[in-house]
C-alpha cells in the first residue's frame, strides 16, 4: 500500500489530488464519497473518506499491452481517509498488481506508474506547488468550484428577479 500522511485539512485535500494529477499527466474521473457508509455505532467522531478515480491514460497503457489483466486494477483509486489520528491517502501500489498476476517481470512498467501516483498523492498531502499554480500553471475549472455556499437567485411569484428591482429598473450599462 501506498500511504501518506496529510498535513492539509480533508476539505483540502481531493482539490489538491486534482490538481496533482493534471501536473502529473492524470486526470481525475470520479470522486465518491464514502464516509456516509460508517454511521452508527461504528462511527467515530472525525472519521470520514472520499475515494477518488485517477486516471494516467499514457502510463495504462503499456501496463494493458504487456498484459490485458492489469484492466482489473486500473484506473487507480486513492482513498482520502479522515481519522482521529489525522487526514491520510491511499492506495495499492502498482506493483503489487504485478504479484497479484505473477507479472514480476512487468514491474519496471509497474514503476512508472506508481511514482506518478506517489508523487501526485505527496503534492496532494503536503500543498508543495502552490509557487507554479500562482505563476499561472494552472487554471481553474468548473469542477472546482463549491456550490455549498452558492446563494440562488431570488425570484418573487411572478417571475421578477430582485436583483432587477434595485437601483433605476434599468439597465445601468447604456453601451458605448
Amino acid at each position: 500500500m501506498l500511504q501518506i500522511r496529510s498535513t492539509q485539512r480533508f476539505d483540502q485535500v481531493e482539490l489538491g489530488l486534482r490538481a496533482a494529477a493534471e501536473r502529473h499527466g492524470g486526470s481525475v474521473l470520479a470522486v465518491s464519497h464514502v464516509g456516509h457508509l460508517v454511521r452508527g455505532e461504528q462511527a467515530s467522531e472525525g472519521v470520514d473518506a472520499v475515494t477518488v478515480t485517477v486516471c494516467f491514460s499514457s502510463l495504462y497503457a503499456p501496463l494493458l499491452n504487456a498484459d490485458i489483466r492489469f484492466s482489473a486494477f486500473l484506473p487507480s483509486r486513492v482513498a482520502i481517509c479522515a481519522r482521529a489520528d489525522g487526514v491520510f491517502l491511499e492506495s495499492l501500489s502498482p506493483r503489487e498488481y504485478c504479484r497479484m498476476l505473477h507479472r514480476p517481470d512487468l514491474e519496471p512498467l509497474a514503476a512508472n506508474l506508481e511514482e506518478a501516483l506517489r508523487l501526485a498523492m505527496e503534492e496532494a498531502a503536503h500543498a508543495r506547488p502552490r509557487a507554479a499554480e500562482a505563476a499561472g500553471g494552472h487554471k481553474s475549472t468548473e469542477d472546482q468550484v463549491n456550490m455549498r455556499g452558492a446563494v440562488p437567485q431570488r425570484i418573487d411569484c411572478h417571475g421578477t428577479k430582485v436583483e432587477e428591482l434595485a437601483g433605476t429598473g434599468v439597465h445601468d450599462a447604456q453601451g458605448g
